[in-house]
């Protein structure tokens, strides 16, 4: 068991669906899935075996562990169609923490904390089943939707692997519906929250704007728009169309980059935000930097350590309220 495993809450941080087109092609046939869905009563599933479509009709309950590998079975499938993670996303005296984050698909450094490449379904299956195991021992997963989720989810495909486009062309679907609402990973994921507080700390991907709290808006009521409109099956009331936008664009909590850019915000700005959350550090991905950073005097803590690039990069560890970067060696280093 891995270093890591032993906090009992991961939090995977935007995790990023999306693999980029800066990874290398290759003239193989392509392996990828699987992706098990929800159909008349029965779970069905299809993968790419060598450039070739597979299909399983009506599955049995072991098939997803004994043929698969996913280490799940079609209870934990059926379960999570069912429960709702709820919205509020309020979690307190949590003494251990640990949190990556923008992983694009780089499995194999993911796996060694515990992630731009092409192992995203890999990633997802195993945050799944992770998931189901922590809830089993007393722990938490908590993942958190990005902008390459939205994305994805939205038939977006600028950024996408070379690989998933092969891949829903030799199976004859879209990108959209490999993780539509029938989709079990897809599911999952689009009932994901968008902003999660646990003790003082904020997690949101990008980061929450001036704007933001200039609305009033709530995580509660964000986390549910999310869930019902923006990556649900609703369309969004008349009277939140203007909020149901805003959440998807610059200024909206997967999109919003201020807090880097110079002159855009204030430390008296961040101090606003974190009074109006209740917090004392805001935890955010989706720009860039070479380490877990810290800003604003710790306020705002960076988490996106570069992972994407599939080399090196870091997690954030909390224990007991204090925060470290925890390296790919298992050290933990104050910031």
């Amino acid at each position: 068991m891995h270093k890591f495993f032993k906090y009992p809450l991961l939090v995977f941080l935007f995790l990023a669906t999306s693999s980029g087109i800066i990874a290398q092609e290759t003239d193989m046939p392509i392996s990828e899935g699987p992706y098990i869905y929800w159909e008349d009563g029965f779970f069905y599933a299809k993968w790419v075996e060598e450039g070739k479509m597979k299909m399983e009709n009506k599955i049995s309950p072991d098939f997803p562990t004994t043929r698969l590998g996913l280490g799940v079975d079609t209870e934990q499938f059926s379960n999570s169609f069912i429960s709702k993670p709820g919205t509020k996303q309020k979690y307190k005296a949590v003494s251990n923490i640990v949190v990556v984050s923008d992983i694009h698909g780089q499995y194999g450094l993911m796996v060694t904390f515990m992630d731009r490449g092409d192992k995203v379904t890999e990633i997802l299956w195993l945050a799944y089943k992770l998931e189901q195991q922590a809830l089993k021992t007393g722990g938490r997963l908590h993942f958190l939707i990005g902008n390459h989720e939205l994305m994805v989810a939205s038939n977006d495909l600028r950024y996408l692997h070379p690989k998933y486009v092969s891949a829903v062309d030799i199976m004859g679907i879209t990108v959209e519906e490999l993780y539509g609402l029938n989709s079990v990973l897809g599911n999952w994921v689009r009932q994901r929250p968008a902003i999660i507080t646990i003790n003082d700390l904020l997690f949101v991907h990008a980061g929450i704007s001036p704007e933001f709290i200039e609305r009033k808006m709530t995580a509660k009521k964000v986390n549910r728009m999310f869930q019902e409109t923006i990556l649900g099956p609703y369309p969004p009331k008349a009277k939140k169309e203007e909020d149901y936008y805003f959440l998807m664009e610059s200024n909206g909590p997967v999109w919003y980059r201020g807090y880097f850019d110079e002159g855009e915000i204030s430390e008296a700005g961040i101090d606003k935000i974190l009074t109006y959350f209740k917090s004392k550090h805001i935890i955010v991905g989706h720009t860039s930097f070479q380490t877990v950073s810290s800003h604003f005097g710790g306020k705002v803590v960076g988490v996106d350590s570069s992972i994407k690039d599939g080399e090196d990069g870091e997690v954030l560890v909390v224990e007991n309220g204090k925060l470290f970067r925890g390296l790919k060696d298992g050290k933990k280093v104050d910031f």
